[in-house]
This record gives structure tokens, sequence and C-alpha cells, in this order.
């Protein structure tokens, strides 16, 4: 029967009306588009000292910022654009953060190649608490609060605020008019004299402003300033004159607003510092008028009419050619006792060079002698070149003491300078062995902050060390026998204060040819008696004076439920541990990859919370119990939450990525098998969200070393610096596997095929939706070695990409790691390429385990990227492999990113890399056409013209 013409329009609308409904529930893939909007919270989620309020801010991967700002009374939450970096007052009154400019019109500035200072500059916003009132203030360099107290600010502007312009006096004008007639005149007679050059500031306008009353102060030509930490007082330079530079030293007094001039004087002052309490500065003056300038330091104190010189040019408590450098630090004790600051040799005037640059000798002497080879001792040119030495200033006794020295370098103050002890450390007896030994050992001495002298305390010590606050007991764990020691500061006696454990404090998964590390110390107990130190699972308390045997906090729960417990340090502030009170633990099985929280009371744990997600370390407000943390699992963004101190009553107040439900995303499982190795292993399988289990899904194994403990890391879709993106390939089709690799002395390579093949065929035998016939394998750095050797020894994988891998293991042992100077030597004997002995030792294994020895053997098409700014991996062993496997006519194909690191830093290539691996293995994979830049290459002479992404049909 035939349909009548309204029938078949109703049924076309109908059917027309589904398929939109149809089409609007159906998720999308992610692709290239969605990088620059997906959003992150940015570092620093700030609350309230009263925990009224608590602000954080959201960003995109490429845009403009939000940043918001929640009541926690009322739950109203305001959001501002482009605002970044809020600051609450420590007095609860306002809040302050910086607003940027919008992104886009920054874009077209440099695309038009604007000049920077003609670059529009951030503003500050100041919003009051209480009444809401916004304050802007615009044109701003940079800004700043009293760290602990105060009700003010201070910010610096880019430019002086120009004057309001007052209704002329003609009188006035008349007179000014004739004054510069008479100007005129005088610059005739005297234009054969010689003119003064003027000088110009760069000083910087500077404001003081208190938003609960709009007090405001404004100076002019500040060239840098210091507030108090409790916020009674601030010290400012001022740079100041016409032909002469006049320097000033002011004090501001936040009572009244009003500054004093401290110091007035022809010459530069640099740097200032304030006591805790407001009460004292210290700044450094030279009047010299020649370019290379030798500082003094001057002190200003109570009841002093005006600062003291203290550390002239000479000082007897000085090596002669030594004075007060301006490069160091300058710092008071928080007791104001105490003044610490730098000396090393004057600056003097170089003399002028008078050879042109071909006329010079350019070379570098390598002296098998020298304690660090040439590359590292470039890197630390600069401070080996002109060092500096810490100082102190008795001020009360106004005695000088010099505490460093170049064969003591590194000193450590105690109890914010208020000890009479402090640590030095000289790793000189150790530099030249470390470059092959990979041992970072030094030898810790006591320092007697009174006179300087100092006392040895612990030999050859490259474990961890801690000191107690008070200066009274050094910890230290010896790796050789895997103990905890304690040395009395005073008396240097020594005792094992571990006994009694019945457990390892080294780190029981150590699979490397060196010296376990330990679990590490969290700190000292608030009656002074006790260190605490973990293990893998548990925490104990160690008794110092080693009397006591070794207390587990935790009963051995930890190790009897595979759970780790950490304690969580609320207070930033506090420096012990009060064993007498609760303490909030951290919690994470390592079979079954759960987290949560727990109470520690004594030695009875309460579980607060533990189930299938991450979870990230909780920040309590200073005065009230509310707190703010965050959670994730692999589907869901570590979103801010608030609680009135119940972790469980939490209230999420953000909403990161609202667009990730349009999206196809990933499922993820934490899997096992028993390996080759005959070791149980875990991996994690991350699979379509989407997935048909009656389809075959292509599978690509990422791997490093161990990732299973990531099973709830949420990963935003993001460009690629180096590796697969998983939520990114588990939603364009791929099943993704990452396996746990463990590691024998001598066999890194054979290794990593027995976790990951077996894995592999684990997976593929478990899962009937994996495409056997179609997995790919990826990986970075030592990833991308552990492919460039799989490749050589198996078949069964049809596409390998490798991201700076090592190739030639012979040759990389004897390079130089350029990003830090090191010898190679280190890691391929004692850390990460586990050799485990020299070359010339163990020369069978160092071929074994290099690739491009093995390169006839290659089949499997290989993709590699290797940098030619590479500082970790050199990237002639990217090199060495191409031409390897290119003169035997393989198909591989190597991306060099230009000036770029190890992992890519520049978003535009990684964005490039992203592209070009999908492609390389979607070409492979799934069948898909081949790229032009896979099949016919870009010349050189099409660099920057053409990429070459086009599929060939």
């Amino acid at each position: 029967m035939q349909k009548s013409l309204v029938q078949i329009t109703l049924m076309a609308m109908f059917c027309c009306v589904f398929s939109n409904l149809s089409f609007a529930d159906e998720k999308k893939k992610l692709d290239a588009s969605v990088y620059d909007g997906w959003k992150s919270i940015d570092r620093g989620t700030v609350i309230s000292n009263n925990g009224e309020f608590v602000s954080y801010v959201i960003k995109p991967q490429k845009g403009d910022t939000y940043l918001y700002l929640y009541n926690v009374k009322s739950g109203k939450l305001d959001s501002i654009p482009r605002g970044k970096s809020p600051v609450f007052s420590q007095s609860n009154q306002f809040i302050a953060f910086r607003v940027s400019p919008q992104a886009d019109s920054i874009r077209s500035l440099k695309l038009k190649k604007t000049k920077k200072d003609k670059m529009p500059k951030d503003s500050l916003f100041i919003r009051n608490l209480a009444n809401g009132e916004t304050k802007v203030v615009a044109d701003l360099n940079k800004w700043s609060t009293p760290k602990k107290g105060g009700d003010w600010l201070a910010y610096v502007l880019e430019k002086e605020v120009k004057k309001k312009e007052e209704p002329k006096d003609t009188a006035k004008v008349e007179a000014e008019k004739a004054e510069k007639e008479e100007t005129k005149k005088e610059e005739k007679k005297t234009k054969s004299d010689k003119k003064k050059k003027e000088f110009k500031s760069k000083g910087k306008p500077l404001v003081f402003y208190r938003p609960s009353n709009k007090d405001s102060l404004y100076l002019e030509k500040v060239k840098s300033y210091t507030l108090s930490e409790d916020g009674s007082a601030a010290y400012v330079i001022q740079s100041v004159g016409d032909t002469t530079e006049v320097s000033k030293v002011l004090r501001f007094n936040p009572q009244t607003f009003t500054v004093d001039t401290l110091f007035k004087e022809i010459g530069k002052i640099e740097k200032i510092a304030s006591a805790y309490n407001g009460q004292q500065c210290a700044f450094y003056f030279s009047g010299d008028t020649a370019k290379t300038k030798v500082y003094r330091l001057y002190h200003y104190g109570p009841k002093m009419k005006s600062p003291a010189l203290i550390v002239d040019t000479l000082h007897a408590a000085l090596p002669s050619e030594w004075s007060a450098r301006t490069k160091g630090s300058l710092r008071f004790s928080k007791n104001g006792e105490r003044l610490f600051f730098e000396a090393g040799k004057r600056p003097f005037e170089e003399p002028k060079d008078t050879l042109t640059s071909d006329e010079k000798t350019h070379v570098d002497v390598w002296n098998w002698k020298d304690m660090d080879i040439q590359p590292m001792q470039k890197k630390n040119l600069r401070q080996e070149k002109d060092p500096t030495y810490d100082c102190v200033y008795h001020i009360k006794k106004k005695q000088l003491v010099q505490l460093a020295d170049k064969d003591l370098k590194s000193i450590e103050v105690l109890e914010k300078g208020n000890s009479n002890i402090a640590i030095g450390r000289d790793s000189q007896p150790y530099r030249w062995a470390r470059t092959y030994s990979g041992r970072w050992s030094s030898d810790i001495y006591r320092v007697d902050v009174t006179n300087g002298e100092r006392i040895l305390l612990i030999s050859d010590q490259s474990g961890e060390a801690d000191i107690s606050e008070n200066g009274k007991w050094g910890v230290y764990y010896k790796p050789q026998d895997g103990q905890y020691y304690s040395v009395n500061i005073k008396n240097g006696d020594t005792k094992l204060i571990s006994k009694g454990a019945n457990v390892a404090f080294a780190d029981e998964l150590n699979d490397m040819p060196n010296e376990a590390r330990a679990y590490g110390i969290e700190g000292f107990s608030a009656d002074g008696k006790f260190v605490i130190v973990y293990d893998r699972y548990d925490i104990w308390k160690l008794d110092l004076t080693g009397k006591t045997n070794a207390v587990c906090l935790t009963n051995g729960e930890g190790r009897k439920s595979t759970t780790e417990y950490r304690c969580v340090k609320l207070d930033k502030e506090e420096d012990y541990i009060d064993l007498n009170s609760r303490l909030l633990l951290e919690t994470f099985n390592d079979v079954n990859k759960q987290a949560g929280f727990s109470y520690l009371n004594g030695q009875r744990i309460s579980e607060i919370m533990m189930g299938d997600y991450r979870v990230y370390t909780p920040s309590k407000a200073k005065d009230a119990e509310t707190m703010v943390w965050r959670k994730s699992t692999y589907e869901k963004y570590p979103e801010v939450r608030v609680c009135n101190g119940d972790l469980n009553d939490s209230k999420v107040i953000s909403n990161t990525n609202p667009q990730q439900k349009d999206y196809i995303w990933g499922d993820i499982q934490l899997v096992d098998w028993v390996a080759s190795d005959g070791l149980k292993h875990q991996g994690l399988l991350i699979t379509p969200e989407n997935m048909d289990p009656n389809k075959k899904y292509p599978m690509i194994s990422y791997f490093y070393e161990r990732n299973s403990d990531n099973l709830h890391g949420y990963r935003s879709p993001a460009p690629s610096r180096s590796t697969v993106n998983w939520n990114f390939y588990a939603s364009n089709g791929y099943v993704i596997f990452v396996p746990d690799i463990f590691y024998r002395d001598g066999d890194p390579g054979l290794c990593a095929y027995e976790a990951i093949v077996s894995g592999c065929l684990a997976m593929v035998d478990r899962f009937s939706f994996i495409d056997r016939e179609n997995m790919g394998i990826q990986g970075q750095s030592w990833g991308g070695y552990q492919v460039a050797y799989l490749v050589t020894r198996t078949n069964m994988f049809k596409a390998g990409m490798a991201g700076a891998p090592v190739s030639n293991m012979t040759s990389a042992y004897g390079g130089i790691r350029w990003g830090s100077g090191m010898s190679r030597q280190f890691q391929y004997e004692k850390t990460q390429s586990r050799i485990g002995g020299t070359l010339w030792e163990k020369t069978n294994k160092y071929i074994e385990n290099s690739p491009v020895f093995f390169a006839p053997q290659v089949e499997t098409p290989l993709l590699m990227m290797h940098n030619d700014n590479d500082g970790a991996v050199p990237w002639y062993q990217g090199i060495e492999y191409f031409m390897a496997l290119r003169r035997l006519e393989k198909p591989v194909w190597m991306l060099v990113y230009n000036d770029e690191e190890h992992n890519l830093t520049r978003r535009a290539n990684s964005k490039d890399l992203s592209i070009r691996m999908m492609q390389f293995f979607n070409h492979y994979l799934k069948g898909e056409s081949i790229p032009v830049w896979m099949h016919d290459g870009v010349p050189a002479v099409k660099k920057g013209k053409e990429l070459g992404y086009d599929l060939i049909e």
C-alpha cells in the first residue's frame, strides 16, 4: 500500500530527530582540538587562617586562567577571569591576586613584534573579604604581604604615576619662562665645559596599602624593599639623585603609615634584610665611583640613631683579601641576635682585554687528577669562579665569625639561626670518585657558631642524615648495614638506635647494583627523645640515646596488611612531631593500590577512609579545623574538597573539566601474571570505555620500570612530550598495557624482555578483545632503550617507538651527561643501566645489552625521537642506531627536534610528536594510510614549509 506524502514526511522527521538524539548522546573521540582547553588546578590552593575562605586557580593548557574564591560558610563561589597567585592576608581581612592580560591579546602583540616594555602588564586585585570591595591596581610589577602578621601589603608599579596637573598661575608661567631663558644663556657660557652625565634611577614606585581603611603611602624610585615576617615594619631602598646616585634607607611604620629616613649617602645600596620583629635591618653600601664596587655591611637596631658600619672593606676576622659580598644571602636569626651574610674575595676591576678573539688560546685541559671533570667544572663555573662563604655577626658582642671556607663550603644553621651549633658538609674527599661510583658522600662536621670551631661527627656519609632543630642530636642511615645511628652533637658519641627492629629500613625493592636508600626520616619528637623513621610499611620511633629498642608505632599493622603508613604534616611551621597528640596518616596498599587516611593515637590506628582512589596531602587552616584536600581516580580529576576536620564529610567545590563527559575515556584495571623470570608481576590495562568485547583492538605496551602504583592517577589529554597519552589512545580505539619490570644485575635488557613479552602474551591469552597480530611498544629514555633492545629479540610487535634510547652501552659508557656535566660511567656500573661493573670488567654484558650490535635481527618498523640538545642521553646514541638500521635497509625514522631537551619543552613540538606518533601506530596497527613524512620524508629544503601529515591514499 502506497504511503501518503504526510506519512512519509512524518517518518522522515521522526528519523531525523531520532538520529540527532542518538548523535547527541554519542561520545566523541579525543583529538588534538581538546588539548588547549583541557584544564588543571594550578599549584597553590590556599585557605585563609580562619578557615572561612578557600581560593584556587584553574588553568587551561593554553589560554586564560580563572581564579575562584569560595566562602566556606555560605557556600558562595566567585570567579575572576585571568586571576592567579592568590594570597590571603594573615589577618583574614583581604585576599590579593594577580590578573593577567588576555592571552589572545598578548599573542597578537607578539605577532606584531611589540617590544617587551610596551606589552600590557598584570594588574593587582585586592578584595576586602568583609564587604567584597575590590581595589584594582594596574601596571603591576610585583607585590608581597608579610608572612606571619599584618593587615597590609606592598606593591611595586612598572612606572611612576602621573600627577594631575593643577590650574596654571600666569605669573608663575612667566617666571618659569624667564628662568628657562636664563638657563639657555648659562648653557651658552659653559658650552665648552664638559657636561655631567645625568643620573637616571632604576627604581620604581612602591605603594604600601591597608585595605581595611584604605590607608596608602606612595614612594618614588624604590630599588628594593623587604617586609618583616611579623608585619610590624618594612625597609626600603630608594635610589635618587640628579647627576650622582644618592641612596636612602627608609623604615616604614604600618601603624602610622609613615616612613623615617635612616640612611642617606652618595653611593649605591644593594640588598636589604629585616629582622623577624622588624626592629633591625641590615644592608650593603658602597660609596665607590668605580664600576666594580666593594661593599660595606651596615646594621641598624633599636635605640640607634642611624645605621652603623659593622663590616668594612677590611676586617680582622676575615682574610686580608676578602670583603662582604652582595651576591650571597643576608638574613637575621629569628631571635635577632645574629646576622648571617657571605664574604669572599674582594672584587677588582678586570684588566682591559687587549687581544682579539683569534689571538687568544681556546683550550680545555683535562687532567686525570681533577676533582671534577671539565664538563662539570663548566657547569659550576659561575659558582667556582667567585665563591662566597657563610659568616655570622654576633650583634650584641659585635663579633664576626667565619663559618665556611673552601674546605667546608656548605653550612646549615639550626633553629632558624638561634642555635649555637651549625652543621657543615665537606664532599671534597669524595669528589674524584663520584664520577664513576655514583656515591655522593660527605664528611659531616659540628660547627660552633660562636667561634667557628669544627668537630668531625660522621665520615663518608652517603645515606640520609638529619639534625634535630635544637642542635642536640644528629641521626644518620648507614647503607652498608641498613641501620640508623645517632650522634650526640655536643660530644660526638655515636649509638646504634635501630636495634630490636626485625625489619629492613632499606628499600626492599632496590634492584640496582648500588646501596639501597632508606625509606626516610620523618622528624624528631617534641620531647627531644626520639626520631621517627619509616620502613617499607610502618612507622618507628627510635631512642636517640640508644638505651631502648626500636618501637613500631603502628604495631606492624602496615606490614601485615601491605599498607604504607606515612605522617601528614598539617602545620607546615611545626618543627617537631607530638607523639602525645593524634596524628593524621596517609595510607597506601601496595598490592591492591587503594589509598586513604587513618589516625594514629598512641599506638592505635583508626581508619578514616580507604578505597579505590588516590589521595593528595591535605592543607589545614592555621586557626581552624577547616581542611582542603583532593582525591582522584583514573576517570575522575582530583577536584578541590573542603571539610571541617572530618575528611569523610567533604564538599567538592571545583569542576575542572565538565566537558570530559562528552568524550570517550578509558577504563583501567590492575592485572598480574607470572613472568618468565618466575616472579609475579603487576601491571595496568587501559581499555576504551565504549569497548565492544566481541571486537579486536590493537594494543600498545608502554613501560619504564614500575607504574602499577599509579592505578588511580588521573591523566589529562595533552600533547606528548615523549610518551603515549593513555587516555588519548584509549579514546581512539587502543588498548594500553603497562607492565612492571624487575631487574637483575647485568641483564637489564633480558629482564625487560622477560617481563614485557610474557606480560603481553598473558594479556592476549586472557582477553580475547586484544588483537594478537597488532601489538606495538613505546617508551622514552630508559623505556626507549628497552624498546630498542626488544626489537632485536622478538618480532611479535608490529611497530615500536623509542624516545631517546641508548643503543650502544660501550660508547655511551664513556660519554657525558651534558645536562649535569657528569660522566655517564656511574649509571652503567651502579644505577639504572644495572650492569654492575666497568666496561673492561664486564665487556660482554655491555655488548649483550647494546641493541646496535644486534641490528641485523630487527624486523620491527621503528620510530625514534632523539633531540639535538638532549642533556641526559647523547643524541649520537639515536644516530648510531638509525644509521645501523638504515644501512641494513630496515624501516626506521628518527625525529630530531632542534635545540630541544630530553623531553620536549615547546608545545608546538609536543603537538607535532603526538600527531606523528599516532600516525605511525595507526598505519602499522590499524592499517591506515601512510603519511607523506613516513613515505617520502620531509627534505631539508622543505623544512618549516611542509609537515608531511597528509595521508597517501
